[in-house]
Protein backbone atom coordinates (compact mmCIF):
# COMPACT_ATOMS: atom_id res chain seq x y z
CA UNK A 1 0.00 0.00 0.00
CA UNK A 2 2.97 2.50 0.55
CA UNK A 3 4.61 1.79 -2.29
CA UNK A 4 1.11 2.33 -4.66
CA UNK A 5 0.93 5.85 -2.72
CA UNK A 6 4.36 6.90 -3.67
CA UNK A 7 4.22 6.58 -7.11
CA UNK A 8 0.76 7.91 -7.33
CA UNK A 9 2.62 10.85 -5.71
CA UNK A 10 5.51 10.43 -8.06
CA UNK A 11 2.84 10.43 -11.43
CA UNK A 12 1.51 13.49 -9.79
CA UNK A 13 4.88 15.32 -9.20
CA UNK A 14 7.30 14.88 -12.54
CA UNK A 15 4.18 16.71 -14.91
CA UNK A 16 3.78 19.42 -12.10
CA UNK A 17 7.98 19.50 -12.13
CA UNK A 18 8.50 18.88 -16.22
CA UNK A 19 6.14 22.09 -16.45
CA UNK A 20 7.73 24.25 -14.44
CA UNK A 21 11.24 23.44 -16.07
CA UNK A 22 9.28 24.66 -19.19
CA UNK A 23 8.43 27.39 -17.91
CA UNK A 24 11.75 28.57 -16.88
CA UNK A 25 12.86 27.98 -20.20
CA UNK A 26 10.19 30.62 -21.58
CA UNK A 27 11.99 34.51 -21.49
CA UNK A 28 9.46 36.87 -20.15
CA UNK A 29 9.84 40.43 -22.74
CA UNK A 30 8.21 42.57 -20.42
CA UNK A 31 10.13 45.58 -19.98
CA UNK A 32 11.13 49.15 -21.16
CA UNK A 33 14.06 49.16 -23.32
CA UNK A 34 16.72 51.96 -24.82
CA UNK A 35 18.78 50.95 -28.64
CA UNK A 36 22.07 51.01 -28.10
CA UNK A 37 23.65 53.33 -31.42
CA UNK A 38 24.94 51.30 -34.20
CA UNK A 39 26.66 51.90 -37.27
CA UNK A 40 23.21 51.39 -39.21
CA UNK A 41 21.27 53.81 -36.97
CA UNK A 42 24.22 55.68 -34.50
CA UNK A 43 21.81 58.17 -32.95
CA UNK A 44 18.62 55.95 -32.79
CA UNK A 45 17.91 56.43 -28.87
CA UNK A 46 14.64 54.92 -29.93
CA UNK A 47 12.88 53.34 -26.65
CA UNK A 48 10.70 50.03 -26.91
CA UNK A 49 7.90 49.34 -24.14
CA UNK A 50 6.72 45.44 -23.60
CA UNK A 51 3.89 44.31 -22.34
CA UNK A 52 3.75 40.41 -22.77
CA UNK A 53 0.79 38.69 -21.53
CA UNK A 54 -0.48 34.66 -21.57
CA UNK A 55 -2.79 36.09 -24.50
CA UNK A 56 -0.69 38.60 -26.33
CA UNK A 57 2.43 41.03 -26.41
CA UNK A 58 1.93 44.67 -26.54
CA UNK A 59 4.77 46.90 -28.36
CA UNK A 60 5.15 50.53 -27.83
CA UNK A 61 7.88 51.90 -29.85
CA UNK A 62 8.81 56.01 -29.07
CA UNK A 63 11.07 56.80 -32.41
CA UNK A 64 11.79 60.20 -33.09
CA UNK A 65 9.07 61.54 -30.69
CA UNK A 66 6.89 59.29 -32.32
CA UNK A 67 5.04 56.75 -30.68
CA UNK A 68 3.23 53.78 -32.53
CA UNK A 69 1.37 50.67 -30.23
CA UNK A 70 1.48 47.22 -31.83
CA UNK A 71 -1.13 44.17 -30.22
CA UNK A 72 0.33 41.03 -31.69
CA UNK A 73 -1.84 38.01 -30.54
CA UNK A 74 0.28 34.95 -29.76
CA UNK A 75 -2.41 32.29 -30.32
CA UNK A 76 -1.79 32.85 -34.48
CA UNK A 77 -4.28 35.37 -34.96
CA UNK A 78 -4.02 38.75 -36.28
CA UNK A 79 -3.87 41.76 -34.01
CA UNK A 80 -3.36 45.47 -35.08
CA UNK A 81 0.50 46.76 -35.78
CA UNK A 82 1.49 49.97 -36.15
CA UNK A 83 4.77 50.40 -38.37
CA UNK A 84 7.53 52.75 -37.13
CA UNK A 85 6.43 55.50 -39.48
CA UNK A 86 2.72 55.28 -38.36
CA UNK A 87 1.16 52.95 -41.18
CA UNK A 88 -1.23 50.62 -40.56
CA UNK A 89 -1.19 46.81 -40.58
CA UNK A 90 -1.64 43.14 -39.33
CA UNK A 91 0.76 41.64 -37.11
CA UNK A 92 0.73 38.41 -34.66
CA UNK A 93 3.48 36.90 -32.71
CA UNK A 94 4.58 33.03 -30.82
CA UNK A 95 6.86 32.36 -28.47
CA UNK A 96 9.43 29.71 -29.07
CA UNK A 97 11.32 29.02 -26.01
CA UNK A 98 13.86 32.12 -25.23
CA UNK A 99 13.05 33.62 -28.37
CA UNK A 100 9.83 35.43 -29.71
CA UNK A 101 9.03 36.29 -33.47
CA UNK A 102 6.67 39.01 -35.00
CA UNK A 103 5.34 39.03 -37.82
CA UNK A 104 3.53 41.76 -39.43
CA UNK A 105 2.35 42.59 -42.74
CA UNK A 106 1.52 46.46 -44.05
CA UNK A 107 0.38 47.57 -47.34
CA UNK A 108 2.02 50.48 -48.90
CA UNK A 109 1.06 51.31 -52.01
CA UNK A 110 -0.56 48.53 -53.03
CA UNK A 111 2.64 46.51 -52.17
CA UNK A 112 2.74 44.23 -49.22
CA UNK A 113 5.57 44.54 -46.89
CA UNK A 114 6.23 41.47 -44.94
CA UNK A 115 8.21 42.07 -41.70
CA UNK A 116 9.92 39.31 -39.48
CA UNK A 117 11.38 39.80 -36.07
CA UNK A 118 13.05 37.69 -34.11
CA UNK A 119 13.70 38.63 -30.89
CA UNK A 120 16.07 37.03 -28.21
CA UNK A 121 16.67 37.98 -24.73
CA UNK A 122 20.09 37.56 -23.22
CA UNK A 123 20.11 35.36 -20.39
CA UNK A 124 20.42 37.79 -17.56
CA UNK A 125 17.45 39.31 -19.16
CA UNK A 126 19.10 42.85 -19.66
CA UNK A 127 20.27 42.83 -23.40
CA UNK A 128 17.47 42.15 -25.61
CA UNK A 129 18.58 41.55 -29.68
CA UNK A 130 15.83 41.92 -32.42
CA UNK A 131 16.34 40.72 -35.99
CA UNK A 132 14.45 42.54 -38.78
CA UNK A 133 13.99 40.89 -42.26
CA UNK A 134 11.55 42.06 -44.90
CA UNK A 135 10.70 40.99 -48.10
CA UNK A 136 8.02 42.35 -51.01
CA UNK A 137 5.92 39.62 -52.17
CA UNK A 138 4.06 41.73 -54.55
CA UNK A 139 6.90 43.69 -56.11
CA UNK A 140 8.78 42.54 -59.37
CA UNK A 141 10.97 39.65 -58.35
CA UNK A 142 14.37 41.40 -59.67
CA UNK A 143 13.13 44.70 -57.35
CA UNK A 144 11.97 42.36 -54.28
CA UNK A 145 15.59 40.14 -54.11
CA UNK A 146 17.63 44.31 -54.19
CA UNK A 147 15.73 45.57 -51.34
CA UNK A 148 15.51 42.26 -48.94
CA UNK A 149 19.38 42.10 -49.54
CA UNK A 150 19.55 45.60 -47.65
CA UNK A 151 17.20 45.47 -45.29
CA UNK A 152 18.06 42.88 -42.84
CA UNK A 153 19.32 44.48 -39.33
CA UNK A 154 19.48 43.50 -36.02
CA UNK A 155 19.15 46.31 -33.18
CA UNK A 156 20.57 45.88 -29.80
CA UNK A 157 18.14 47.01 -27.04
CA UNK A 158 19.08 47.78 -22.71
CA UNK A 159 16.78 46.94 -20.25
CA UNK A 160 15.86 50.26 -18.60
CA UNK A 161 13.33 49.06 -15.85
CA UNK A 162 13.27 45.58 -13.48
CA UNK A 163 9.84 45.33 -15.18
Amino acid sequence: MHLYIVRLVLIAIVPTSASCALAGDTADFTGKYIAEPSKKAPSSGSTLEVVQKEDAIEITLLMSEKRTVSRCPLDGTEGDYTSPGGIAGKCKARIKGRNLVVESVVVVTNSRVRTKERWQLSQDGKTLAIKSEHDFPDAPPEVSAALSDDTSMTTKYKRVDNK
